[in-house]
């Protein structure tokens, strides 16, 4: 059931560039709620910090999504929340807050839409996994005289600079709700697991000086900040929201920052655009993230394999962020290389030898079907006698031959302690032995472990 309400005042935190005084104080705290309740055992629940004040316990992520009409009546939405909903479980529901942002200025619409959201979803607003939110008329300046800036119609500027402006308003909505936030648009959808991608990805770049991680390759499509830099970001786009489109600001923000201007591109993407109809009237918008391996992302075929912890290296040249470790490890993802020269290898090194009892490594994909090691070997190594210092692969001695690739794939399994079984192998390697043209895709290495 819809109810009015207002959000709960939260802390105001410090301000590092200058308020633009079009935004009118308190406004963001006067937004009204449509639909979808504060989560339960969220604020309410926290402990105290040393000078008595109560710390709240805050979700793991929150996701932004403002929609608006578009031509043709086209409505991407619900396709976007069905997408996160499928591609979530319940116990990570409870990790995310899904903030639907109703932007449009027709409240007829924004009306009609909440009920239909309020019927559709009942079940994620009561628990706390989704909030519909609407923003008080008064938080926007009057778009009118704006500067024309990129030789944009007047149309166009208006439309993006409303649209810097409701970017706004959710980052300073949405600033204390979690310890992160991902942006996305209301016309896209998710890859299977993509919170267990998000969360691998933050733990990989634990050490890394970033400001910004990004999900998908497309406009302001899967950007991750922490929640902490939401008011800052609102404060810059409100200073220069007739100046440039929100993601020149993106960028913009990005190296004030980050001094270093650094960019964190999480590969596959975990986002796809699939909207046509454009929120700005009259434009079309074919745009697809090629990196995106999407809702058909193939899952690790062999979950029985052990895999003992090893390092993966290859000197091919690996495709952006698809690097060699991705088809080794549980983490979404494949190592997808330029066209290998003959001589070129990828190797697994073990952290500990290891008795083998099987080994399987696929090349190729439902997407990519033709990327494949046309011409390879396959050989394994019990001793390791240097790292080679250019490009990290492992140099290994005694090599023994396990097999040749057929259709693109390599398979060897033995019996308890023969043959292969019979060896402590430290290296494993996969040597191209024949000229092709066409990439290499190694979708997935699958290793069993001989069994004391």
């Amino acid at each position: 059931m819809l109810h009015n309400g207002s959000c709960p005042a939260a802390q105001k935190l410090p301000h590092h560039l200058p308020l633009n005084p079009v935004r009118p104080p308190g406004a963001v705290t006067d937004s009204i709620r449509l639909a979808g309740s504060l989560r339960p055992d969220k604020g309410t629940q926290g402990m105290l910090s040393k000078e008595g004040k109560l710390i709240l316990a805050l979700d793991f992520l929150t996701i932004g999504i403002p929609t608006v009409k578009r031509d043709e009546n086209a409505s991407y939405l619900t396709t976007t929340l069905d997408s996160l909903i499928s591609h979530t479980t319940e116990a990570e529901r409870k990790q995310i807050v899904i903030v639907v942002f109703l932007a449009d200025f027709d409240t007829d619409y924004n009306r009609e839409l909440s009920t239909e959201l309020s019927r559709r979803y009942s079940q994620h607003l009561s628990s706390g996994f989704m909030q519909v939110i609407q923003a008080p008329r008064s938080f926007y300046p009057s778009f009118e005289n704006l500067k024309t800036k990129f030789k944009d119609s007047p149309e166009r500027v208006r439309w993006r600079s409303k649209q810097c402006v409701d970017y706004a308003f959710l980052f300073q909505y949405c600033r204390n709700l979690s310890e992160y936030y991902m942006q996305l648009e209301d016309d896209v959808i998710s890859a299977q697991n993509f919170l267990t991608g998000i969360k691998e990805y933050l733990e990989r770049m634990k050490s890394s000086d970033w400001t910004v991680l990004e999900f998908s390759g497309l406009g302001f499509i899967g950007k991750l900040f922490r929640s902490s830099d939401l008011q800052r970001l609102a404060d810059l786009i409100m200073l220069f929201y007739q100046e440039s489109p929100v993601d020149v600001l993106f960028f913009s923000f990005l190296h004030i920052v980050q001094a270093s201007g650094k960019k964190f591109i999480h590969q596959p993407s975990l986002f796809q655009h699939v909207g046509l109809h454009s929120s700005l009237a009259g434009k079309i918008q074919k745009l697809t993230d090629k990196g995106f391996v999407g809702s058909t992302t193939p899952k690790r075929t062999y979950t029985d394999s052990d895999n003992p912890p090893a390092v993966v290296s290859a000197n091919m040249t690996a495709y952006r962020e698809f690097q060699p470790q991705l088809a080794y490890g549980p983490e979404i993802g494949y190592f997808w290389a330029e066209a290998p020269k003959v001589g070129q290898v990828f190797v697994v090194l073990f952290e500990k030898p290891a008795r083998l009892s099987r080994v399987v490594i696929e090349t190729g994909s439902e997407e990519h079907p033709k990327d494949i090691i046309e011409k390879g070997t396959l050989e394994v190594s019990p001793r390791l006698l240097s790292v080679n210092q250019q490009d990290n692969t492992p140099n290994c001695a005694d090599y023994v031959k396990l097999g040749d690739v057929e259709n693109g794939r390599f398979e060897v399994a033995t019996q308890g302690t023969e043959g292969l079984g019979s060896v402590e192998v430290k290296c494993l390697k996969v040597t191209v032995t024949g000229e092709q043209k066409m990439w290499v895709l190694v979708r997935e290495i699958a290793v069993w472990t001989v069994k004391k």
